[in-house]
């Protein structure tokens, strides 16, 4: 059972670096290009010398450990219910273990490894953090969801590589511990409303014979990196609903 759940760690982690390959360019880029009229749809007014300037990002926004514990404390899963709620100090070397285990990880083909290591944060050192997790006892299907504040604006704005080299990477194999499991990452779309919005979709072929998926939610809003995960449950449709839902609730509470 542990190295199951090491193995499934290690997988989170690899896909959520492999994530900011297929992301879009610079996700402050993308919100302002929404907020942004385009030149095909632009009015004949707005293009008089009385237009009015085109609005700007909002900027980012630092919250502390509190602040954010306080946002997630807000939240409620799909049934309605509060979340269990973590704090950084709770959290503490979670991060920085994952990524020893995703080091010691043999991953093919080795590329989709380098650009893992290459998506994954630099660094959580100043930065603050809350999570909220949640699980609907009828279902089984579990919902965690990650505020992260203080992060490296470049990191946050990067584009590590094209969606091209993430296709190269939609079915991987990967050794922990010994143990070898296939792992499969699926590019979704239409999941939430958040501009900039990343979402996809692991399947982790676990040392017992079960399939293991999770969909994965990833926007940032004024500096804020907001991460939902969704696991098992009634039907992928189902477990995407509930990221998207989670996701854009969150979105709304950093102003």
């Amino acid at each position: 059972m542990k190295s199951a759940l090491q193995i499934f760690a290690a997988t989170a982690l690899l896909a959520a670096g492999l994530s900011a390959c297929g992301s879009p360019a610079n996700t402050s880029a993308a919100a302002t290009a929404t907020a942004s009229p385009s030149a095909t749809s632009t009015p004949a007014a707005a293009l008089s010398p009385k237009a009015t300037p085109t609005p700007t990002a909002a900027p980012i926004k630092k919250y502390t450990s509190a602040e954010l514990t306080a946002l997630v404390g807000q939240l409620r899963d799909a049934g309605g219910k509060k979340l269990s709620v973590m704090s950084s100090a709770d959290l503490s070397g979670s991060v920085e273990q994952s990524k020893g285990m995703m080091a010691s990880a043999a991953v093919e083909p080795a590329v989709c490894r380098e650009l893992a290591v290459a998506g994954s944060a630099p660094s959580v050192a100043g930065a603050a953090a809350a999570m909220g997790t949640s699980v609907d006892a009828a279902t089984g299907g579990t919902t965690a969801i990650a505020l992260t504040s203080g992060l490296d604006a470049a990191f946050l704005k990067k584009s590590f590589a094209q969606a091209a080299e993430l296709k190269k990477c939609a079915n991987m194999s990967m050794t922990v511990s010994g143990v070898r499991v296939s792992v499969t990452v699926t590019q979704l779309s239409g999941i939430g409303s958040v501009p900039g919005t990343v979402a996809y979709r692991t399947d982790t072929g676990l040392p017992d014979g079960r399939t293991q998926s999770m969909v994965t939610t990833q926007a940032v809003k004024r500096g804020v990196l907001i991460t939902v995960l969704a696991i098992g449950g009634a039907s992928e449709a189902e477990a995407s609903s509930r990221a998207g839902k989670l996701l854009d609730s969150a979105a709304a509470l950093v102003k």
